[in-house]
């Protein structure tokens, strides 16, 4: 049965990163939303914290935090603005017309032709993009108000798991609090990233890069693993980064997007993108 690869994780635990992990294929967890109901000082509304992490990459490249309470109940898994294969969109394009708060660029999409979705996506309950192969790690969100990470692989389990948003990313960064990257090196770029902190609230960090530049290429997945463990992250996965990582808060860019991966700010056409509304 594959409710056997499940794992509730209760948050709040403190771990290290001189460990790396393997996390479960798929990896539940109460947001902020389900962990505080009930409590006399509880709000149902989201809020968003956003800070600027200076210089976080070097070469004056900066990082983009955003804090997201009560996000369980207005998070989005947003398709391109004329659905999956039929062309790319910037982030703020996407973002502008579904009216979201905040807003990253999401996972992996066909760059050639008119734009293939990869991988999973579903937006509200309807599946846009059925494509289970592969091991990409996916991130959303429940009906029941939880955090879904891992690798959810047939429709089946979408709807066992009550799974309303969620899209397809790359690799695990952070489980548990413990870096998931075992080898330091690698390529170094601008990333973008999505997970949750010890509270279940959710994070979304983009950090900026030029991968062609001699400074400032951005962090390994190695860094951006340390990183986001030193901002609290508790689970992590990796969205699509380079030229793609974008930012967008209240209908601006807010970070220094390198479409063509040379220090030339612009915003690459990508085709899904994470919201908070």
């Amino acid at each position: 049965m594959f409710k056997q690869a499940w794992a509730v994780v209760l948050l709040g635990v403190a771990a290290t990163n001189a460990l790396v992990v393997i996390p479960p294929r798929i990896v539940i967890v109460p947001s902020d939303t389900t962990l505080n109901r009930g409590a006399s000082s509880f709000s149902p509304s989201s809020s968003v914290n956003l800070t600027v992490l200076e210089d976080i990459a070097g070469g004056g490249r900066n990082g983009y935090l955003a804090v997201i309470s009560g996000a369980s109940s207005v998070f989005e898994a947003l398709p391109p603005i004329n659905e999956c294969g039929n062309g790319l969109f910037k982030t703020l394009e996407t973002a502008s017309k579904a009216g979201c708060k905040l807003a990253t660029n999401g996972g992996p999409f066909g760059m050639k032709g008119k734009g293939k979705c990869i991988g999973l996506l579903m937006q509200n309950g309807t599946l846009l993009s059925q494509d289970f192969t592969g091991s990409n790690a996916q991130f959303g969100v429940s009906r029941n108000n939880e955090w879904v990470m891992g690798h959810v692989n047939s429709t089946d389990e979408l709807s066992e798991l009550g799974v309303m948003n969620i899209m397809s990313g790359f690799g695990w960064l952070v489980y548990n609090g413990t870096s998931t990257v075992s080898t330091p090196g690698g390529e170094a770029a601008p990333r973008t990233t999505i997970g949750v902190d010890g509270k279940g609230r959710l994070l979304m960090l983009v950090v900026d890069g030029c991968e062609t530049c001699k400074s400032g290429k951005g962090p390994t997945l190695y860094q951006m693993a340390d990183i986001l463990i030193s901002i609290g992250a508790a689970h992590a996965i990796n969205l699509d980064g380079g030229g793609s990582t974008t930012m967008v808060m209240d209908d601006k860019v807010v970070n220094v997007p390198t479409c063509n991966d040379v220090p030339i700010k612009c915003q690459r056409p990508v085709a899904t993108v994470t919201c908070v509304h």
